[in-house]
């Protein structure tokens, strides 16, 4: 017996009604009630209200790792979701699990909750015209959970069913491993035109290292309200509405993705009209959004997100310095925390108090940030035998160094950058100074957007600076700690902790909130204390938007990579 979980007919209608809750708007705009002049106004019924010419230009900071959506798994690669591909489940601005009624008709789990039957809407379509069918759905998974495919993001929950299979053209049949609360998002997984990997697969398994797979990758063909145009490498993506779309037709004619690494040449261009969107660094919110230049075109949105800015350390043992969980908690009580909220985050950022944000269900604001303490930092380093050296008042000790013989090694690592941050350098030159004071040498590289990850999840790093934005589901934080996650998965920092381990299968496998909501607590402590990360601050969505934009609205993950988020965007017709 399985329970229905029936579609609302208003679904879209509803989701794309703004909640502007904690949103503020500056230039010339001071009120966020949707009339006919905010940006909030939602995406009206009546197309004649709509410019439906008009073109949409976002700026991107880089280039996708790829365009097949099984393999994409940065920040970057998220902002073409929704977009280029459709899926039978979405998240919605309040980050809630919902059908998609443009793909699904209906979804239900047996008492056992160990399946889900999902049915499909009639009449799917591939943008080359092919049908979209479950076969498209169980090939997916089938490659989801293929080894020898590199899946960083999306085999985490899918790996959790054991089957996924075709009942008919229009049903698919998930079999669970186990009754999990996580389920429901688990069958959430990136779906991608099996008739074009097929074939694609009997070269290349990986479907990525041969030549044809490299071209389909860099050429989708989606199901999504826009279908691929093209790619020009360093500069451009252009996306066109399909109107062959099951769905509600998207406003825009076309979406270009400018790519624009450098933040002050995205401000410079979004001013002189080349860009309708960008995010802001904190010192361009709080200074440099002011003038008569840039409020003739745009206005500024800030919103409260639940991303969190930190530190790797590589701690899988080859860098002798990180490998003590006592220079590690050192690293944190080192950095003056409260003077780059100050100093390189204008005020605007918030202590971060861990892995999930306070604001979200498992968030723990009982405990208590790292404070300024280089007193304390300094007692951790003798403990951890790194004493100081009273002729130039650096740090060593003498221990196997990376070739494994014995030598005396100066205290100190290299922090990775991406190149094109403004508040990055000037957050690692400040804790270059705290670290200088305790005896602790910080060096930095810069890399471009894609070396920085190839070497990241290649492991190749000392430390490295990034963030990262939780969803809903804690489970996913099994991804970035978990032991088994260290090879393919994103536990880049090489983090294992049998304690761990077990509360994350503890929550995984527990219905109890009340359960669930401790262990994830306790997991954060954990975490927290042996310090895979430093936790810096959490980062609100500073954004500038073109003055013309309406349907702007706000999650947790901001403006966008939510439902409808950017598909709930429009301009008004020239005539008004």
């Amino acid at each position: 017996m399985y329970k229905q979980r029936p579609l609302c007919n208003q679904l879209f209608l509803l989701l794309i009604f703004p909640l502007f809750s904690c949103l503020t708007l500056a230039g010339d705009v001071s009120s966020v009630s949707a009339d006919a002049n905010s940006i909030s106004r939602p995406l009206p019924t009546d197309r004649k209200l709509i410019d439906s010419e008009a073109v949409l230009i976002r700026r991107i900071k880089a280039e996708p790792t790829s365009l097949n959506p099984i393999l994409m798994f940065t920040a970057v690669d998220a902002e073409f979701d929704y977009l280029l591909w459709d899926r039978p489940f979405v998240l919605n601005s309040e980050l809630e699990w919902v059908l998609n009624p443009a793909v699904a008709e209906s979804y239900g789990e047996s008492e056992d909750r160990l399946r889900g039957v999902l049915k499909l809407r009639p009449g799917l379509k591939w943008h080359d015209g092919e049908p979209f069918t479950a076969a498209d759905i169980a090939y997916s998974w089938a490659k989801i959970t293929d080894n020898r495919v590199t899946c960083r993001k999306s085999r985490t929950g899918a790996d959790q069913l054991s089957a996924c299979e075709v009942v008919d053209s229009l049903t698919v049949r998930f079999t669970f491993k186990k009754a999990l609360p996580a389920n429901k998002w688990n069958i959430d997984f990136p779906i991608m035109p099996s008739h074009v990997y097929r074939e694609l697969e009997k070269n290349d398994p990986t479907l990525e290292a041969d030549g044809k797979g490299v071209y389909a990758n860099r050429h989708p063909v989606g199901s999504g309200p826009y279908r691929f145009e093209s790619w020009e490498s360093g500069e451009r993506i252009v996306l066109s509405r399909w109107d062959e779309y099951a769905g509600p037709a998207p406003a825009f004619e076309k979406i270009i993705f400018k790519v624009v690494p450098d933040n002050n040449a995205a401000l410079a261009g979004f001013e002189t009209g080349e860009l309708d969107e960008t995010e802001l660094t904190p010192q361009q919110f709080a200074l440099e959004t002011g003038g008569q230049k840039f409020k003739s075109r745009g206005v500024t949105g800030r919103a409260d997100r639940w991303s969190t800015y930190y530190i790797g350390w590589n701690v899988d043992g080859s860098v002798p310095f990180l490998s003590d969980a006592r220079v590690r908690r050192a690293m944190s009580y080192a950095l003056n925390q409260q003077a780059a909220i100050d100093r390189v985050f204008f005020g605007l950022f918030t202590p971060s108090r861990g892995l999930f944000h306070p604001r979200s269900w498992v968030g723990d604001s009982g405990i208590e940030p790292y404070e300024y303490n280089p007193k304390l930092a300094a007692r951790l380093l003798d403990e951890a035998g790194w004493l100081v050296d009273r002729e130039d008042g650096w740090r060593y000790k003498t221990m196997r160094d990376k070739e494994g013989k014995q030598a005396r090694i100066r205290a100190g690592f290299q922090l990775n950058l991406v190149y094109g941050s403004q508040t990055s350098p000037r957050l690692a030159d400040l804790f270059r100074d705290d670290l200088k004071r305790v005896g602790v040498e910080l060096k930095t590289r810069i890399l471009e957007w894609s070396v920085f990850n190839q070497r990241t999840f290649g492991h190749e790093f000392e430390a490295y600076l990034s963030a990262w934005t939780s969803g809903p589901e804690p489970d996913d934080a099994w991804n970035l700690f978990h032991s088994d996650s260290r090879e393919g998965g994103r536990n880049y920092t090489g983090y294992s902790n049998p304690e761990v381990d077990k509360l994350f299968e503890l929550a995984r496998n527990s219905f109890s909130d009340t359960v669930r909501r401790e262990a994830y607590q306790r997991i954060n402590r954990i975490i927290y204390a042996d310090a895979p990360y430093t936790f810096l601050v959490n980062a609100p969505s500073l954004w500038a938007f073109n003055r013309d934009l309406r349907g702007i609205e706000y999650s947790p993950r901001g403006p966008i990579c939510f439902y409808p988020g950017v598909l709930g965007w429009w301009k008004p017709a020239k005539a008004q």
